[in-house]
């Protein structure tokens, strides 16, 4: 067996000795068993290291037939994994050389395997990977309520990829033309109420004249005016809500536009004992919105937050960050009453309201407003812990620091 493995390898030699350094199998012709190895006295230390249970090799060596060598030792083991005896091998030199060539060789194959999967991966980045973020960042637009942004006519590079784009793009052609239907109705019916509720303030107005003299049948008139006035109020927000703008885009610092907002809103928090903290870095991105649009949307959400608080007061915090690949992240976060799923999944509906009063325009209206601006708003809430609004804002093209 030992010549079949040093004829299969090309070994020079295989032989087999015990720990006192006596032969018990030699492949070379002549060695006897129990037969001395005067060479182990120089190679003492790696025997002694194979037989403390290590594999271990000797330095080169010149054998008697002038030719250079090394010597691999190995140990044997009996049941209890005690060393009994050692596999010594010896190998020439230029075998040594064939055996580097050989790991050269591997090496070599290991690297063209990796550059060829590399080629491989950036040929399926672009064939699939690519289109793929393509689809979920249009499905992610499309549940922010970003039905205006088409998905594009670029070839995707696969025929299933290109038709589940397709019947994305139909998805949100329907859903954005439903969302216009039901404006187009909201903004019949407030003109269809504006009409007669002006003849009924102004002929209100002549009967309040009449009755001077009469404080019981003038007051009754004044309730009439007042509420007059309270349904011109939400027919204004039908309008505004179904009223298509054309907002004036400018360069906005986010910090400022924060500040004026909040300003406008310190005797509220005072009066219910809460407080608005503002965390926007001093060195931002500009945004790309309409500075007026912009306030309303402020001034709408730090209103929601306040009067989401208890009525002990609370905190209402407002920060923003960059968020990839071209948009600033804004946050508006309170710690009032929170909402459930159910809520969250109808906040931005219109006419969707949890409170007594009002008709459920406010939050529709902003969605409408950001959404004309080319940005867009969500929402995550945790009931009776927190409830965070965030908006995601255009860079400015300008790519301004303000």
């Amino acid at each position: 067996s030992l010549l079949e493995i040093r004829d299969r390898t090309e070994l020079e030699r295989i032989f087999v000795f015990g720990p006192d350094g006596l032969s018990i199998m030699d492949t070379q012709d002549g060695v006897g068993v129990s037969s001395s190895y005067s060479r182990l006295s120089f190679q003492h230390t790696e025997v002694q290291t194979c037989l403390a249970g290590e594999a271990t090799s000797s330095v080169l060596f010149q054998g008697e037939d002038g030719r250079w060598y090394k010597t691999g030792f190995a140990p044997v083991f009996d049941d209890e994994m005690r060393a009994v005896a050692v596999v010594a091998t010896d190998a020439s030199a230029s075998y040594l050389d064939v055996i580097r060539g050989f790991d050269r060789t591997i090496g070599l194959f290991a690297l063209i395997c990796a550059a060829v999967a590399v080629g491989l991966g950036f040929l399926l980045a672009r064939t699939i990977s690519r289109p793929v973020d393509l689809l979920v960042r249009q499905a992610e637009r499309i549940g922010r309520g970003r039905l205006e942004v088409p998905l594009g006519d670029g070839d995707l590079g696969n025929r299933e990829l290109q038709y589940l784009a397709t019947a994305m793009e139909q998805m949100r052609e329907r859903l954005a033309q439903r969302e216009e239907n039901q404006r187009m109705m909201v903004a019949g019916v407030a003109h269809e109420l504006r009409n007669p509720l002006s003849g009924v303030k102004m002929f209100a107005t002549l009967a309040r004249q009449d009755v001077e003299g009469n404080i019981e049948a003038a007051d009754f008139i004044d309730r009439v005016t007042r509420e007059v006035g309270s349904l011109e109020r939400i027919i204004s927000d039908f309008l505004e809500y179904a009223r298509p703008s054309r907002p004036q885009t400018e360069s906005v610092d986010l910090a400022t536009a924060t500040v004026k907002a909040s300003a406008l809103l310190t005797e509220d928090f005072a009066r219910s004992n809460a407080e608005i903290k503002l965390d926007i870095p001093a060195v931002f991105p500009a945004v790309a919105v309409d500075p007026e649009h912009l306030r309303q949307v402020l001034l709408n959400l730090f209103s929601n937050a306040l009067e989401a608080l208890p009525p002990s007061g609370g905190i209402v915090r407002v920060s923003a960050e960059q968020s990839p690949p071209k948009e600033v992240a804004f946050h508006v976060e309170d710690n009032g009453r929170g909402m459930d799923e159910a809520t969250m999944a109808r906040v931005f509906n219109p006419f969707f309201t949890t409170r007594d009063t009002g008709m459920g325009l406010g939050l529709a209206i902003v969605k409408k407003t950001l959404e004309e601006n080319g940005a867009a708003i969500e929402v995550a809430s945790t009931p009776g812990k927190i409830t965070r609004f965030t908006i995601y804002f255009p860079r400015a093209a300008d790519g301004e620091k303000q």
